[in-house]
């Protein structure tokens, strides 16, 4: 594993980045997220968080953040839950610069992650980083990525294999393919992933620890298995995967 200055070192300009926080009921720990951007150099033109909907104060800690960093933080607040998809693309809307990272509101960026991902965009569409796991206020675990820098269709055929907290995308691919599709209430990044693949983007991983992702008290997403079978086998249908897949 690299360390961040190693994978800096004599890189050119950084390009500009925005970074967009789906958030739901997590008002224990949003601001955080928030934080381990702001701290980041360089920093995002923008941090924008949406509130999808919350019924604890999360709607509240998202306009105190907006008000305490005025200018580089936008607070988007939706009347009623509408998923993680439908909120990632609220804030991939108002976002202007060529980059993008989705980071959710109970993970956060490590020191230097930001330098190590933009570093690697100059040859890539998206850039994923690995991520260690902590569980329920725990030690962080082992530097993890699910994909190996192989053949990225392959890697998605098997499952989804990057991660938004630990990834960033250019903002083109981002509109070219919709965004993340509501749909989908989990696998969703699975299947954004894999569309922006379809549509031509190209790969990079690096190798730097750059997030951290927690697992910290508050409801899933979706729990239910069956949904997230059926989801699974949505993605593995699409034309870009399913022709791989007979193939084998």
């Amino acid at each position: 594993m690299h360390s961040i200055a190693e994978l800096f070192a004599g890189a050119l300009p950084l390009p500009s980045y925005d970074v967009v926080i789906p958030c739901f009921n997590r008002a224990h720990v949003v601001a955080d997220a928030v934080a381990s951007v702001l701290a980041q150099d360089p920093a995002p033109v923008r941090v924008i968080v949406v509130d999808d909907g919350s019924t604890d104060g999360s709607a509240a800690a998202i306009v105190a953040l907006e008000a305490a960093h005025p200018g580089r933080f936008t607070a988007a607040i939706l009347p009623r839950n509408g998923g993680a998809s439908n909120a990632r693309n609220v804030g991939a809307a108002l976002c202007r610069a060529p980059w993008i990272a989705f980071l959710d509101s109970d993970d956060v960026w490590l020191p230097g992650a930001a330098q190590a991902l933009l570093a690697a965009t100059d040859d890539a569409d998206i850039v994923c980083g690995h991520f260690a796991r902590v569980e329920d206020g725990g030690p962080p675990g082992p530097a993890e990525c699910g994909w190996w820098g192989d053949d990225i269709r392959v890697a998605l055929a098997h499952g989804g294999v990057i991660g938004p907290s630990w990834s960033i995308a250019r903002r083109s691919v981002v509109e070219r393919v919709t965004g993340f599709d509501p749909s989908f209430h989990n696998c969703n990044d699975w299947d954004f992933y894999t569309r922006a693949a379809a549509a031509g983007a190209s790969f990079r991983r690096i190798d730097a620890l750059v997030a951290q992702y927690r697992t910290v008290a508050g409801g899933r997403l979706v729990n239910d298995t069956a949904i997230g079978a059926r989801n699974a086998a949505r993605v593995r249908a699409h034309p870009y995967l399913s022709a791989l897949l007979e193939d084998a």
